[in-house]
């Protein structure tokens, strides 16, 4: 009887052999050529004349593109499909041709006008198991293996296919069931279609399995690389997003799709893994994790890691760990101090060879403030005009006119506006043009714009498309606010992440050979007693960072502003006033700059304080102590700032007076005692100096020593501690912590 029904699948366009239903495969020695031919009706005679009740089907191309999805487990996942097939598109799952297994699962089978791609497993489950005894599930058992967080686990597979290359056993073989539709009458899907049931399936998948590392040569113990540097902050959503890439639903687990797709989606992104189901989504592969990194390579780079590397480098990922300047370096090796030592001489250039191969400074863009290669920042409280002055800059740049009296060369711009909508800068340039009585056509080509209002990106983002640029693009990029540009969660007070960031640019402004130029607003308050480079809202590395740090702040005339500017590679410059004669600027030579709003009278220069005065006064006096404690002293005292106290600290540890120590996880301050050797010693004759008769075992506790040495200390002996005298005990007040 099988042979007819063999025909018959035959006649209809399937691959069909022979089968051992035990074995679940086909009866065959060599099935492979079927994979690619129909068998001939005397191949068939001969199988099936001995009574073989098995039947298998060949999928894939040689059946008309037959696909197979095969729910496993007693078909657990079938009616979760079922209803999102459904809800996606009612009555398709009524045109499929539906069987049970002789396991009790099912297969649904079509075909598609496209070509399908080889077996897939589309929905798996992770079972975490108490112990790494082989499990049986649904008849079949699975040998435990271990993650990476040392959890015995089996995987099982909800649902997977057989496609290009595959086969599967079906009615009437023993054990198989038919139920729905007829191989002789299998439907022919649209790619829509398909995709609609591997997407249902690939969304009751429980399981995304971890990226493999990148091909990437591993970095020293104090270096970040790129590629992991990436992985950790890259904005992976921004890059899909660039290529084509469509979010079709946020969330947790967000579900994306891919470019020249209409409908339905591709990949999902889960906690910064990328997992691509689709078989069509090049560059990526099918049922493949990528890690952002791997993403960005891919889709920038041509799989070529080490590329992406360097030119992620490029853009200021991957760094030398910044060193912890309160780290104790005593216990520091001096095998591992030669070490570094060595790898710092090789980068080493020797000042002779510099000063014959010097051709000069970076050609200048403003003279007296800014060169190709160099980063500016313009810091001004809001609604000063500082837009509209960056905007007139802009164009003098554009044009090689003077800007605020300084000689500016000519070349091409770019403007990220972060704040404004395109038809308000639009406005501003006409209303500036018509101002300097300038015809916008003579500059217009020169200034390109790019409004981010509503749709910021951050400067990692950016990034990656300044990457894109050819160098000599720009001879300036302005980026304002750069306040908007931070990347998600960086606090703008951090000194370390901003210093990063900046880092990022400088390495741009080299790669672009151009220069950038930052918008940023000041801190609140009065800003008129700051010094120019503390002028600016968040981490003081902002302002040390860039080369040029330029200030805006009002005059005690309101139509006046006062600019100030720190360079490094000009001459120091003169404070200008600027008039407002909106929607301009001009320099004022007659009033006064120092005339600035807020600012006191000029009071009697402070007494000079003296360095040992000043160390007995506010730190002996009430040694450990924390710097807040020292600079409330300060202030009393000497009306001192924190910034001068801290000064005054750094100072007096210098030159021996003052000893840093660490207690816990605070840095407190002891006034140095001749005597006693590293900071334990230091910091137990600082409590013993404030309470001679603390108790010896709190003391060793609290410092981390034996009571012994506590003891030596106390009592005077040891050649270290000769002549060391405490205070009269009278004079103290009791140590909190230890007594």
């Amino acid at each position: 009887m099988n042979t007819s029904i063999a025909k018959k699948y035959l006649q209809s366009g399937l691959s069909v052999l022979p089968a051992n239903v035990q074995m679940k495969f086909a009866a065959l020695s060599q099935w492979k050529q079927y994979q690619q031919r129909l068998p001939y009706d005397s191949e068939l005679n001969s199988w099936f004349s001995n009574g073989n009740s098995g039947i298998c089907i060949v999928t894939g191309k040689v059946s008309g593109n037959l696909e197979m999805m095969d729910f496993d487990l007693e078909a657990q996942a079938y009616k979760k499909w079922y209803h999102l097939v459904q809800s996606q598109s009612p009555g398709l799952t009524e045109k499929l041709v539906i069987e049970r297994s002789q396991s009790g699962g099912l297969h649904v089978i079509y075909r598609c006008q496209t070509e399908v791609c080889g077996n897939m497993k589309l929905a798996q489950q992770k079972v975490i198991l108490p112990t790494e005894d082989e499990a049986e599930v649904c008849g079949k058992n699975y040998k435990p293996r271990k993650d990476k967080d040392g959890n015995w686990f089996i995987l099982l597979t909800l649902i997977e296919t057989r496609g290009e290359g595959g086969l599967f056993l079906c009615a009437p073989s023993p054990g198989y069931e038919l139920l729905q539709g007829e191989f002789t009458a299998i439907p022919v899907l649209t790619a829509d279609e398909r995709d609609i049931l591997l997407e249902a399936a690939w969304s009751l998948s429980e399981f995304i399995p971890e990226p493999v590392p990148e091909p990437i040569a591993a970095s020293s113990n104090n270096t970040l690389r790129p590629g992991d540097d990436y992985n950790s902050r890259g904005d992976v959503k921004q890059l899909l997003q660039y290529h084509g890439w469509t979010c079709v639903k946020a969330g947790e687990n967000e579900y994306w799709r891919r470019p020249g797709k209409t409908a339905g989606w591709s990949a999902t992104l889960k906690n910064r893994v990328f997992y691509v189901w689709s078989t069509n989504a090049n560059p990526f592969e099918s049922e493949k994790p990528y890690s952002p990194f791997g993403v960005y390579t891919c889709l920038e780079h041509n799989g070529d890691f080490g590329k992406a590397a360097r030119a992620l480098a490029g853009q200021g990922y991957g760094q030398r760990q910044p060193d912890n300047s309160d780290v104790d370096l005593s216990g520091i090796s001096e095998k591992d101090s030669a070490s570094k030592s060595e790898e710092w001489q090789d980068d080493a250039v020797s000042l002779k060879d510099l000063i014959t191969d010097f051709s000069g400074l970076n050609p200048p863009i403003i003279h007296g403030l800014l060169r190709e290669g160099e980063t500016m920042n313009i810091i001004a409280a809001p609604k000063v005009g500082k837009s509209w002055l960056v905007n007139s800059l802009s164009i003098a740049i554009a044009t090689g006119l003077d800007w605020l009296g300084f000689k500016v060369e000519q070349g091409p711009v770019l403007v990220i506006d972060n704040e404004l909508h395109l038809n308000t800068l639009t406005y501003r340039y006409m209303e500036l043009a018509k101002a300097m009585k300038l015809n916008p056509k003579l500059f217009s080509q020169q200034v390109k714009i790019k409004s981010l209002r509503g749709q910021l990106k951050d400067l990692m983002a950016l990034s990656q498309y300044f990457g894109r640029l050819k160098p000599n693009t720009y001879k300036v990029i302005i980026l304002d606010a750069f306040y908007r540009t931070l990347p998600d969660k960086t606090d703008e007070n951090d000194n370390g992440a901003i210093a990063r960031l900046y880092n990022t640019l400088d390495c741009l402004a080299m790669y672009l050979n151009c220069a950038f130029v930052l918008i940023h607003h000041t801190s609140k308050g009065n800003q008129s007693q700051k010094s120019i480079t503390d002028v600016g809202a968040g981490a003081g590395s902002q302002s040390r960072a860039v080369d040029t740090h330029v200030i805006l702040r009002p005059h005690e005339d309101a139509d006046k502003i006062v600019m100030d500017a720190a360079v490094r590679s000009w001459a120091p410059l003169e404070s200008l006033v600027l008039r407002k004669q909106h929607p301009l600027f001009e320099v004022d030579t007659t009033a006064d700059p120092t005339a600035l709003l807020g600012a006191e009278k000029k009071r009697e220069p402070k007494k000079e304080v003296l360095l040992n005065e000043f160390v007995d006064t506010c730190i002996g006096s009430q040694d450990p102590c924390l710097m807040s404690d020292i600079a409330r002293l300060a202030s009393q005292h000497y009306d001192l700032s924190e910034r001068k106290t801290r000064a005054m600290v750094d100072s007096a540890i210098e030159e021996n007076l003052a000893v840093k120590i660490h207690t816990g996880n605070r840095v407190q301050y002891t006034k140095f005692r001749e005597g006693f050797s590293g900071e334990k010693g230091q910091w137990v004759a600082a409590l013993l100096a404030r309470n001679p008769d603390a108790d010896i075992a709190n003391i060793a506790h609290l410092t981390g020593v034996s009571e012994r040495y506590v003891r030596r200390i106390k009592c005077g002996t040891g050649a270290e501690l000769a002549g060391t005298e405490f205070r009269d005990s009278s004079t103290l007040t009791p140590y909190e912590d230890i007594s």
